[in-house]
């Protein structure tokens, strides 16, 4: 459905709730009114009702013959019944006597017998009609009784029908154009609404509707946050294949040349041939060492979009690693390259266990040495330090002496092919995506990475794991 039909739905649906009120209210009113008028016009009719019987009753006791009083009576419409205190009708205004029933039990000629005078009402054969009846004894005994038919609440309707029509008509008219108008005004703070700026309409629209207007407002920053995400990400898969596609391109062409230059039989010199093999060698291990790092982070990726109970499908299960004997294992591993670069490595280690994925805890330290080898200075150092901090929290730092780090780049050397030395990056060797690594190793075992460094006077990065639960042996 559109917005323009669900705005008109909604009008006609509160349009129609209150012209329902409207006539609900219209017809309980003259409903109310014709009860109301019923009730007082039955009260005045039966009290002259009893000033008459008690008058008939007067003249009756000062007579010696009752029936042809009551005979000669004119009682505008009004019935007359006389009867013995046996019950039996000596005389009707309307009914032969001697066919009427006996009256003992009717409830106002019985407490006339009992108490001197009695009343009561009973609904009459006519439809929307009662009978009032008033009865008194006499000084004889007998009980004269007058009854009077009054209008019921229908026959005051019927009778006033047409006025009542004619009132329903206005009060319908009225009640019409106040609908109208009434449900307009309600729907008119909701067609203002302005659903892309749902704050600015906090003072404008009713209470009731701030849970949703800040519900929608919520969603919206929501939808903002994940397009930015979603934009960011983007842009960083461009940039990401377009530094892959560059840093691949460069072993290649060089692999690609020194070979065609080795099959074109150009390179008759033996020592050339070895030179022109040990640059291809030293290439190719490049470009290996770079797709193991994209087949690392693309890992790493997946892992961070995936759940804990699949992320052990890709990067492998978790187990308790020994941090001082897995750090003095890297010393080894990089020892003839910190030796090739003058650099001395120095442990400084205490006991630490981490729960985590082997491999990755693995390439996290490694990285972060080879990184300190590879931007120091000659004669430098690289510290390589492990414990467990006052918190409890194991930690990894690793400190050298090297070129040190500018202030303004040190929140963007963890980004993906960001090196600091851009003028002497390819002599220092390295793919750009050691420290990417290392922060989405970080990340994915719960870790803060903390860096500290000063330019010509080196940097100092640690690793701080969350505090481990063990597994029992």
């Amino acid at each position: 459905m559109s917005p323009i039909g669900s705005k008109k739905s909604l009008f006609r649906r509160v349009f129609a709730t209150i012209f329902c009120i409207a006539l609900l209210v219209v017809a309980i009113f003259t409903l109310a009114g014709a009860g109301y008028l019923q009730g007082n016009v039955a009260r005045v009719t039966r009290s002259e009702l009893r000033d008459e019987t008690r008058i008939v009753a007067a003249s009756l006791n000062e007579t010696v013959d009752d029936i042809t009083v009551l005979e000669r009576l004119s009682l505008d419409g009004k019935r007359v019944t006389l009867i013995n205190p046996d019950g039996s009708v000596l005389y009707d205004s309307e009914e032969p006597a001697e066919e009427m029933e006996n009256h003992a039990n009717r409830p106002e000629v019985a407490d006339a017998i009992e108490t001197g005078s009695g009343s009561s009402e009973r609904s009459s054969s006519t439809l929307g009609e009662i009978m009032l009846y008033e009865a008194v004894r006499l000084d004889n005994g007998t009980v004269v009784r007058l009854a009077q038919e009054q209008d019921g609440i229908l026959a005051i309707l019927a009778s006033m029908a047409l006025p009542i029509v004619l009132l329903a008509v206005v009060l319908l008219l009225v009640s019409f154009v106040a609908a109208r108008r009434s449900a307009s005004s309600i729907i008119a703070p909701l067609l203002e609404v302005d659903l892309d700026h749902p704050k600015r309409n906090s003072e404008d629209v009713y209470s009731e509707m701030e849970p949703m207007l800040n519900r929608i407002e919520s969603q919206r920053q929501e939808l903002k946050r994940q397009m930015r995400v979603l934009a960011d990400n983007d842009r960083m898969r461009r940039e990401f294949t377009a530094n892959i596609t560059h840093e691949l391109k460069t072993p290649l062409t060089t692999i690609s040349g020194y070979a065609e230059l080795i099959a074109g039989g150009m390179v008759a010199d033996e020592a050339d041939l070895r030179d022109f093999g040990s640059r291809i060698h030293r290439e190719a291990g490049r470009l290996t060492s770079l797709v193991n790092d994209i087949l690392t982070l693309s890992n790493l990726d997946e892992a961070e979009r995936t759940d804990s109970e699949n992320s052990a499908d890709v990067l492998g299960s978790t187990e308790p690693v020994d941090v001082p004997r897995m750090l003095e294992s890297i010393s080894q591993r990089l020892e003839q390259v910190a030796k090739k670069a003058d650099v001395t490595i120095l442990l400084e280690t205490k006991p630490a266990m981490v729960v985590g994925v082997p491999r990755l805890l693995d390439e996290l330290a490694y990285n972060l040495v080879s990184n300190a080898i590879r931007y120091n200075l000659p004669g430098g150092s690289v510290t390589l330090s492990c414990g467990i901090d006052e918190g409890g929290h194991p930690y990894i730092q690793v400190i050298d002496t090297g070129i040190g780090i500018a202030p303004e780049e040190q929140d963007k050397v963890f980004e993906r092919f960001y090196r600091v030395d851009k003028s002497r990056s390819k002599a220092r060797g390295g793919t750009g995506l050691g420290l990417a690594i290392v922060k989405h190793a970080a990340v994915y075992h719960g870790a803060s990475i903390d860096l500290a460094s000063e330019l010509g006077m080196g940097t100092c990065i640690t690793v701080t794991f969350p505090v481990q639960e063990l597994p029992e042996l």
